[in-house]
């Protein structure tokens, strides 16, 4: 199995661009239209770790993401703001298509990891893995 050796910001973006690209072909769509629902899930029986909690508890809290549907760059600082350490792993899915958004849903993992720890290393896009 592959390993990831690096994760920040820029890659974190380009890893879900490609995600993207994967599920719906978007080279000419304005990514201004792109928004996401951000959907934590928590794993019972999985070991979390003081960052996990602060990521589960202040940044990701229903109250923080709950109803909102956030751009690329508000979801990329949102969930890599730990950097190098980002989710373990992270699924998304087309929701809808609207007129003027292309919404789709972000399950992410609450359990924050460094790079070599990362799912979905295969996809070449790591933790992402496009749900079609």
């Amino acid at each position: 199995m592959e390993k990831v050796k690096e994760m920040n910001k820029s890659i974190f973006y380009q890893n879900l661009i490609m995600t993207i690209d994967e599920i719906i072909k978007i080279k000419n769509e304005d990514e201004e239209k792109i928004r996401f629902k951000i959907i934590p899930i928590y794993e019972k029986n999985k070991p979390c770790n003081s960052r996990d909690d602060s990521m589960r508890l202040i940044a990701l809290s229903e109250k923080n993401v709950g109803n909102r549907l956030l751009t690329i760059d508000e979801t990329v600082n949102l969930v890599a703001c730990k950097s190098p350490f980002v989710p373990i792993w992270i699924n998304v899915s087309l929701n809808k298509i609207e007129k003027e958004k292309i919404i789709f849903n972000f399950e992410t993992s609450l359990r924050f990891r460094k790079p070599s720890l990362l799912r979905n290393a295969d996809t070449g896009h790591a933790p992402f893995k496009a749900i079609i």
